[in-house]
């Protein structure tokens, strides 16, 4: 698979997800980390909350590239099925038969 410009190969939908999410927990936990030795062990709940904000903010900014790619591979994924549904459909019409049970 390759993307619009035929440049790049897309990854598939699957592993894009897997990066990207695998690259989210990896910012979360580094975020915590970073967060209570700041803030102090005793706040958990604070530090917890803090790190989610931060690494949502920092996920925004540092993994545009993975989240696009994620989208432009569940992009190229859902037009392939239009295109074999759109296939089957017309082998369909060509032999006359019909989808649906009732044979109408």
């Amino acid at each position: 698979m390759t993307d619009s410009t035929g440049s790049t190969p897309t990854p598939s939908p699957g592993k894009a997800f897997a990066i990207y999410s695998a690259l989210r927990l990896a910012l979360l936990v580094v975020s915590f980390a970073l967060l209570r030795v700041i803030l102090g062990a005793g706040k958990d709940l604070l530090v917890i909350g803090a790190a989610v904000l931060l690494s949502a903010m920092l996920s925004l900014v540092l993994l545009r590239k993975q989240r696009d790619d994620f989208a432009r591979a569940s992009m190229a994924r859902a037009e392939e099925r239009r295109a074999a549904r759109s296939a089957r459909r017309t082998r369909l019409d060509e032999t006359g038969t019909s989808p649906d049970k009732t044979g109408t």
